[in-house]
C-alpha cells in the first residue's frame, strides 16, 4: 500500500491507493451495474410533476443496494480498520453506507439535462424511480461539505470513500480542497472565488479568508479517500458512455471516547465553527431552488 503526500492532520485529506483487492472491487461494481439498466432508471417529465418529492430520495434502511450485498472485503480489511482507529479512536462507528454513481450525460434524459442545468447539487434521486432509489445518483456537485447534511451536529465524522474502479479524468473523478477545512463549517453555497488553474479563495460570513487549491482525485480501483466532513469537495459530470460508482462511507467517533484520535487533533486547530444551525441557502423552506450556479461544472478545477 502506498500513500499520499497529504495527511489527514493537516490537510484534512488522506490517500491510501492499493488498499482493498481488484478483484474484490470488481466484483462488487459487477453487482451494482448489473443491477438496473441505468437508461431506465428515470421519471418521464409527466411522472416527475405528478410525483415531486422534495426529500427521502436517498437510500435509507430497507432500500440500500450496498447493505444487501457483500461488503465484508471493505470492513474488514485490517488496513480499513486501523485507520479509522487512528482517525477517529478505537471505539469508532458506521454512521452510513451507499453507492453514489456519477452519471454521465447520455444516461440522462434531455427534458432533465435543461431541469438541472446550473443546478449547485444535481442530486437525481427526485427523477429516480422508486425501485432504483436505492443509490445515490448525482450528475455533478458543486465544492460542498458534507456536515451540509447535518444541521446543528458536530464535526465528529469522517467521509470515506473506495473506488471500485479506475477513475480518470472523464469519469467524475472526485475534487477535493485539502486545508479548506480551517474555516471550519460554513454555508452552502460557499464562498469561493477562482484566482487561477485550481486556486482559489475562500471566505467565510464574518470575512475571514484563505487561499486553497483543489486536487483531482483520480486513482486505480481499491484506492481509500477519507476527509474531515467541514472539507469541500466536489465532482464534475462524467463523459461519454462512462459512469462512475464508488463506495461512500460515513464513520463516527464514538462521543464517550476521550479526544484521543486525529480527528480532536485537527477539530482543535479549526479557527471557525464545527456545526451549523442552517447549512444550505440555495433552498426555500418550501425546498424549492432560489440559487442557480455551479462553480466546479461551469469553469475547469
Amino acid at each position: 500500500m502506498t500513500t499520499s503526500t497529504y495527511s489527514f492532520v493537516p490537510h484534512g485529506l488522506e490517500i491510501h491507493h492499493d488498499v482493498f483487492s481488484r478483484l474484490d472491487c470488481s466484483r462488487l461494481l459487477k453487482e451494482a451495474l448489473s443491477s438496473r439498466t441505468f437508461e431506465d432508471i428515470f421519471l418521464t417529465a409527466n411522472e416527475y410533476k405528478l410525483n415531486q418529492s422534495i426529500s427521502g430520495n436517498n437510500p435509507r434502511p430497507g432500500r440500500n443496494l450496498l447493505s444487501r450485498l457483500d461488503t465484508e472485503f471493505i470492513f474488514s480489511n485490517v488496513q480499513f480498520q486501523k485507520t479509522m482507529s487512528r482517525l477517529l479512536g478505537p471505539r469508532w462507528r458506521i454512521l452510513d453506507y451507499k453507492f453514489v454513481v456519477g452519471l454521465d450525460e447520455e444516461s440522462i434524459p434531455n427534458w432533465l439535462l435543461e431541469e438541472l442545468d446550473s443546478r449547485p447539487i444535481a442530486n437525481l434521486g427526485p427523477y429516480i424511480k422508486e425501485e432504483f432509489r436505492d443509490m445515490t445518483y448525482f450528475r455533478g456537485i458543486d465544492f460542498h461539505q458534507d456536515i451540509l447534511d447535518f444541521p446543528d451536529r458536530e464535526s465528529d465524522f469522517i467521509t470515506v470513500y473506495v473506488y471500485l474502479d479506475d477513475v480518470d479524468s472523464q469519469s467524475a473523478p472526485l475534487f477535493v480542497i485539502p486545508s479548506s477545512h480551517v474555516l471550519g463549517a460554513t454555508v452552502f453555497p460557499h464562498k469561493l472565488t477562482k484566482l487561477g488553474e485550481n486556486l482559489y479563495l475562500y471566505e467565510d460570513d464574518s470575512g475571514r479568508k484563505v487561499t486553497v487549491s483543489s486536487t483531482c482525485l483520480t486513482g486505480s480501483a481499491g484506492t481509500l479517500y477519507c476527509w474531515h466532513s467541514t472539507t469541500l469537495h466536489g465532482t464534475q459530470p462524467a463523459v461519454g458512455h462512462s459512469k462512475r460508482i464508488s463506495v461512500r462511507i460515513l464513520a463516527e467517533k464514538n462521543s464517550r471516547t476521550p479526544n484521543s484520535c486525529e480527528l480532536d487533533t485537527l477539530n482543535d486547530e479549526i479557527n471557525g465553527p464545527l456545526s451549523l444551525l442552517v447549512t444550505r441557502r440555495d433552498l426555500d423552506q418550501a425546498g424549492n431552488l432560489i440559487v442557480r450556479q455551479n462553480l466546479i461544472n461551469t469553469s475547469e478545477s
